[in-house]
């Protein structure tokens, strides 16, 4: 009986493995940033929005995050993260009234941004969505 539960349980492992790590962060998730307006995105807790920022030259960069229009949320702490290819923190910001911005002068190369939060609630309504507003100069 021993040998049946064991058996049972490495063919459920090895098929289950690769089903959750599917569910996990991929290079391929993270969404590149470029210069304007991100598409609005729902901020929930524990789960954190990756963006990766492609620089050709030496640059002015800021990044401000904004509220769906209309709405303001003292509850939503949002925090983000600007890290260089080597995984060295560039800039880290925390929110004001939901919100944050960054502002630095970057050398060309490969960046990533993290955004993360604490919502107030569930995370499913239009005052936890933002979007990303990015100056490239």
């Amino acid at each position: 009986m021993k040998i049946k539960t064991s058996l049972a349980a490495a063919i459920i492992s090895v098929v289950a493995i690769p089903a959750f790590a599917h569910f996990g962060y991929s290079e391929s998730q993270a969404k590149q940033l470029t210069e304007g307006v991100t598409p609005s995105e729902i901020l929930t807790r524990g789960f954190a929005h990756e963006y990766v920022l492609s620089l050709n030259e030496s640059s002015e960069v800021k990044i401000a995050s904004e509220h769906f229009p209309g709405s303001s949320n003292f509850a939503l702490h949002m925090k983000a993260k600007l890290m260089d290819a080597s995984g060295n923190i560039v800039s880290e910001a925390n929110s004001v009234n939901g919100d944050f911005k960054i502002d630095e002068r970057l050398d060309a190369g490969e960046y990533r941004l993290i955004v993360s939060g604490e919502t107030g609630g569930l995370g499913d309504s239009d005052t936890h969505r933002y979007s990303l507003h990015v100056d490239i100069q």
